[in-house]
């Protein structure tokens, strides 16, 4: 099985052969053409992985070659080869888009290894970019799943973010979705190839935060032993996510306010500013505002934070969201499982619907990849749900100021039509009579309620 596929543009018939033969007795596959156009076409009909240039064309240069060559596959991984070699030349290709540049007369021993380096850094090349259309494709507004008027709400304004580099603040609960809101605008805006970097406030120690954020010289504290690039420089050109920046220090607040002015931070250790292009999206679960008030967190720097602000709503005023979710979910984990689980049931869906969901949509996901593995059948049931999901208190639920009354009385009567039909050994006749009802009405209600006979 051959290793890569490889081209080589070259004018001069008697190297073309030579570098195609040494190329085919170590198993690559290899065209070989004269001119940069003969190469396009050949691109057209095959995947070329490597193209071995030389410079000076006939009536081209190879420079001009490699830059039309990556226009038309940006994957392709090419290297210079001249007999005019010199340093202005190899910079020219590299800044084109070389991988390399080698010196003719060719000596094979060295050659070999830069085409199998060239072809590992193709591999790679491909795998992140593989990587980075998977990300976009989980990202992508066709994954954010919503069905109320609420969530179109927010997903108008990440509509509005993406197509612009203003600093974002999202505000919402633990487990709402606020990390999949920063992704998504970060996966639906230019800056989509740059890096996706996200850091947790509170999950880092406060002493390690500035280093974590702006980097730190070698010797700039103790432990310090080597130079550490922060996320700031690291996510230039794309987007840096700051989850829970209500739990930021004063003094990195100053930092990080310095720098939404100026564009600019310092590692730690250093007199040297650094510049970063990259985009901020702030999240927390905190109320800031009332933190202002208290000052617990800066004034300027929250307004510099407040230019879009989204709030992403709780999953309890947003019930209507959770059936589609539901259906997201078990496709996804059963897809994962390899199982055959085909939906579920009424009953189940109703004691979702009823479930307040503190937890939000973490809570929601860990119920259905829960259920997707216990399930033995083809639907979902009741009896595959977590426990705090099916006893829910019936108190617990008349409390809940954010149910409507007929969802209060609607649970109720679950409770009782359930009592009832347990006493009555499931005979629907006998249980309406305890109830008080006709057996036609209580037939119509364990339908409604999705209760099975």
């Amino acid at each position: 099985m051959s290793k890569a596929t490889l081209l080589i543009v070259e004018d001069n018939p008697l190297q073309r052969r030579l570098i195609k033969e040494n190329l085919e007795a170590e198993d690559y596959v290899v065209f070989d053409v004269s001119t940069g156009k003969e190469a396009l076409d050949i691109m057209k009909d095959f995947p070329v992985d490597l193209a071995i240039v030389d410079y000076k064309l006939e009536d081209e240069t190879g420079i001009d070659v490699i830059e039309s060559m990556l226009e038309q596959n940006p994957l392709i991984t090419p290297i210079m080869v001249t007999a005019h070699g010199n340093v202005e030349n190899a910079v020219a290709a590299l800044k084109k888009g070389a991988y390399d540049f080698i010196a003719k007369p060719i000596n094979f021993s060295e050659f070999l290894p830069v085409i199998e380096r060239a072809r590992e850094r193709q591999k790679l090349r491909k795998e992140v970019n593989h990587l980075q259309n998977s990300l976009e494709e989980n990202f992508s507004f066709e994954n954010f799943i919503f069905s109320s008027p609420q969530m179109n709400e927010v997903a108008l304004l990440i509509n509005k973010a993406a197509t612009c580099k203003a600093t974002i603040l999202i505000s919402g609960e633990t487990g709402t979705g606020k990390d999949l809101v920063a992704r998504t605008i970060h996966y639906s805006s230019p800056q989509k190839k740059g890096p996706y970097l996200a850091i947790n406030i509170p999950s880092l120690p406060e002493t390690l935060i500035e280093s974590e954020l702006f980097g730190a010289e070698k010797g700039a504290f103790t432990g310090a032993h080597e130079r550490k690039i922060g996320k700031f420089e690291a996510a230039s050109g794309g987007t840096l996510f700051l989850d829970e920046i209500g739990d930021l220090s004063p003094q990195v607040q100053v930092k990080l306010l310095r720098f939404l002015q100026e564009k600019e931070f310092y590692r730690l250790g250093s007199a040297s500013p650094i510049k970063s292009d990259v985009r901020i999206i702030a999240a927390s679960n905190r109320n800031l505002e009332k933190m202002m008030k208290e000052d617990k967190f800066r004034q300027d720097l929250f307004y510099r934070l407040n230019v879009i602000r989204i709030h992403v709503p709780p999953l309890r005023e947003r019930k209507v969201d959770i059936p589609p979710l539901v259906d997201y979910f078990i496709r996804k984990y059963n897809k994962r499982e390899g199982g055959k689980i085909e939906g579920i049931s009424a009953e189940a869906m109703h004691l979702l619907m009823q479930h307040s969901f503190p937890g939000n949509i973490r809570e929601l996901e860990s119920a259905i990849e829960r259920a997707v593995v216990f399930c033995e059948g083809s639907d979902i049931t009741s009896a595959d749900l977590p426990l705090d999901v099916k006893e829910a208190r019936k108190e617990d639920i008349i409390s809940d100021e954010n149910l409507s009354l007929n969802e209060k009385v609607g649970h109720i009567e679950i409770q009782e039509i359930k009592k009832a039909l347990n006493k009555t050994g499931g005979v629907k006749i006998k249980a309406a009579r305890a109830l008080g009802i006709t057996e036609r009405i209580l037939s119509y209600k364990m339908k409604n309620y999705g209760i099975p006979s």
